[in-house]
């Protein structure tokens, strides 16, 4: 499991509530993680605002250029979408300190998904259609990517997105306004959102943003009581074979 799934998966534990009548509550951890996108200039001011997550957007990332963003990034996830044309490419960016490769479809060859110990998520299309979605689930793909999301979200807009997380089976990272509210995060959690990624000056906001969503709920099944009956012959009265005689 790479660090980027990692996260992702802390970030949505439901945790338990504490027992007894004394037992504290443990402050509650937020909900979503929160990142930046910025050039390779930028990984030092979206470490510094907490961003837990980075992705630095540039045409050529060096092996030399993730090992400064590595130490700038400090404990946060970094990721890159960047130009890589071979497996062994993406090994060395993965031994310079990176966590995760987003990657494109049309662009990315194949051969960079080889590496098992580097994460990777896939930068979508706008419209992706239900075939392209139900596909994924064939290649090793912690998280989908997508640019934008409707503002403001509509119920339209929310079932979209939570086509996409279900039929592509992965939770989504999506770039989001600072100003983006409460209620906004809310609804883009429930639909699959788990990182929301916006400028370096805009991580803080939105992480106390984020920080104010309530807990995520259990999805509780249908508590209406079913009875089963046994099957076979039960119910149905035995007859004496005696009684046919004459």
């Amino acid at each position: 499991m790479s660090k980027l799934a990692d996260a992702i998966r802390r970030s949505q534990r439901v945790e338990a509530a504490p027992m007894g009548f004394g037992a504290a509550r443990p402050a509650q951890r937020p909900t979503m993680l929160v990142g930046a996108v910025v050039d390779a200039g930028g990984v030092a001011a979206a470490s510094q605002a907490g961003a837990e997550v980075i992705v630095v957007e540039a045409p050529a990332f060096s092996a030399e250029d993730v090992k400064k963003a590595r130490e700038a990034a400090g404990d946060a996830v970094l990721g890159a979408r960047t130009a890589v044309a071979s497996s062994e490419d993406a090994k060395a960016l993965r031994e310079a300190g990176l966590d995760f490769l987003l990657v494109d479809a049309d662009t990315t060859p194949a051969s960079a998904l080889l590496d098992d110990d580097l994460g990777y998520a896939l930068a979508l299309p706008d419209a992706p259609e239900e075939l392209f979605l139900r596909s994924l689930d064939a290649l090793s793909l912690e998280a989908l990517y997508l640019a934008a999301v409707p503002s403001p979200l509509t119920v339209a807009g929310q079932i979209e997105l939570g086509r996409v997380a279900g039929l592509g089976r992965k939770p989504l990272l999506s770039k989001t306004a600072a100003s983006a509210s409460k209620d906004d995060l809310q609804c883009l959690r429930a639909a699959g959102v788990a990182v929301v990624l916006t400028d370096a000056a805009g991580v803080a906001s939105l992480k106390e943003t984020v920080a104010s969503l309530p807990a995520r709920k259990t999805r509780r099944d249908d508590q209406r009581t079913v009875v089963s009956l046994p099957r076979g012959n039960a119910g149905t009265p035995e007859h004496d074979d005696d009684d046919d005689d004459d």
